[in-house]
């Protein structure tokens, strides 16, 4: 007896002195210090070169003029150019290579031709601003993003976009 309770002892004793916490994964995310910011661990699959025309006049243009839309688009890895100007926007899509143009809803009969003229043929992806207008723009140009809508909507239609324009390749067996 006395040797069957000196051997649970030394047992429960060389375990304790062993023990350690077992992490499981993702746990080392909850500890101070260690987490992962959301905006930092996105990343786009499909990479867009990115063309934002802002004209400095129009106060509707903040959510695509944001410096911060701006760094976050950068962070996840697309390719970016902002325009303000009308001549420079369309001098830039004639002679550089666009995949998404991100412009206001205001702006689309001006920009829907020169986009469809344009060699790279990139899509046109319009910002609705909560304005009266806007709601008949809305039906005549196909308009998914709102200037409400938070970064991850934007950077989630840009994938689906480029996703889209990427060419189908047969499963390889």
């Amino acid at each position: 007896m006395m040797r069957k309770l000196v051997g649970v002892i030394a047992g429960i004793a060389m375990t304790s002195m062993t023990w350690s916490p077992a992490e499981a994964c993702g746990d080392k995310f909850l500890l101070v210090g260690r987490g992962v910011r959301f905006q930092r661990a996105y990343a786009a699959v499909h990479p867009a070169n990115i063309l934002i025309y802002a004209r400095s006049t129009t106060d509707a243009n903040r959510a695509i003029r944001d410096p911060q839309f701006h760094k976050t688009l950068r962070q996840a890895g697309h390719q970016l150019s902002v325009i303000e100007d009308a001549t420079l926007f369309q001098h830039a899509l004639r002679l550089s290579s666009f995949d998404i143009v991100l412009a206001d809803l205001t702006e689309a009969p001006t920009i829907d031709p020169l986009v469809a003229t344009s060699p790279s043929r990139p899509k046109a992806l319009y910002v609705e601003y909560p304005t009266g207008s806007s709601k008949a723009l809305a039906a005549q140009f196909l308009c998914e993003l709102k200037a409400g809508d938070r970064v991850t909507r934007f950077l989630d239609r840009i994938e689906e976009e480029m996703k889209a324009r990427r060419p189908q390749t047969a499963p390889t067996r």
